[in-house]
C-alpha cells in the first residue's frame, strides 16, 4: 500500500517563490516524535514532489520541527529541518538533474550535498566527482575533493561538455603532423650516418 503524507516545506532548495506543500509517497512509513522534533522514515519507491523539486530514492529520512503541546505523540508538524535520501537518488530541480548514492537536503542553508559517486547534468554538461554541494536559487555548485585520497591518485572532478565548435585550424593532407616533423628533424641532424655506396 502506498502511503502519502503532506508536509509544509519552507523552500526545500527552491527558488525565491511562494513555498508549496511537499508530498512524499513510499511503500512503507514509520513516524517517531520527540519533545522537539518529528522523524519520518520512508522506504520503497520513495518519491518527493515539492517547490521546484522532484526527488526519487530507495530510503528517505525527514526531520521536521515539532509544534504543539508536550505529550501529544507526533504533534504538529513544523518546518522541515533536514532530508536525507539514500539509494539510487535522483534529484531534478531548476532544469538541472543530480544522481548519487546519498543526498542531504538542508532547507535552512538552501543546499543539497551529494555523495557516493555523484553526477550532475545541466544541458550538455555533465560533472562527476567525490562530493558536490548545490546551492538554492543559483545554477552553481561546489565540487569537494576526497580528503583521504592518496597523493599518487588525487581526487579529481571530471567535466564533460558538448562538442567544441570548429575553430578553422584544419590541416591539409600535404601537411605533416608535429610528431612526424620532430622525427624528421632528429634524423636529419645529430648522429646522421652517410649512406654506403654500392660497390
Amino acid at each position: 500500500m502506498i502511503l502519502g503524507i503532506l508536509l509544509l516545506c519552507h523552500g526545500v532548495v527552491a527558488q525565491e517563490r511562494v513555498p508549496e506543500k511537499t508530498v512524499i509517497t513510499s511503500d512503507r512509513l514509520e513516524m517517531q516524535g520527540t519533545e522537539g522534533k518529528n522523524f519520518f522514515y520512508f522506504e520503497g519507491r520513495v518519491r518527493v514532489e515539492g517547490t521546484n523539486l522532484q526527488l526519487a530514492c530507495e530510503r528517505l529520512t525527514v526531520v521536521a520541527a515539532r509544534e504543539g503541546a508536550k505529550g501529544e505523540g507526533v504533534g504538529e508538524i513544523g518546518a522541515i529541518e533536514e532530508i536525507i535520501a539514500r539509494g539510487e537518488v535522483e534529484i531534478h530541480q531548476a532544469g538541472r538533474s543530480a544522481y548519487a548514492g546519498l543526498a542531504k537536503v538542508d532547507p535552512r542553508a538552501g543546499t543539497v550535498t551529494l555523495a557516493e559517486n555523484p553526477r550532475v547534468t545541466d544541458g550538455d554538461t555533465e560533472v562527476t566527482g567525490y562530493r558536490f554541494v548545490l546551492h538554492r536559487g543559483e545554477k552553481r555548485f561546489e565540487s569537494i575533493p576526497d580528503p583521504d585520497a592518496p597523493p599518487e591518485k588525487p581526487s579529481r572532478s571530471v567535466v564533460r561538455l558538448g562538442a567544441m565548435p570548429d575553430l578553422g585550424f584544419d590541416q591539409t593532407e600535404k601537411e605533416v603532423d608535429l610528431d612526424e616533423r620532430l622525427q624528421s628533424d632528429a634524423s636529419g641532424t645529430e648522429g646522421a650516418q652517410p649512406e654506403e655506396e654500392d660497390e
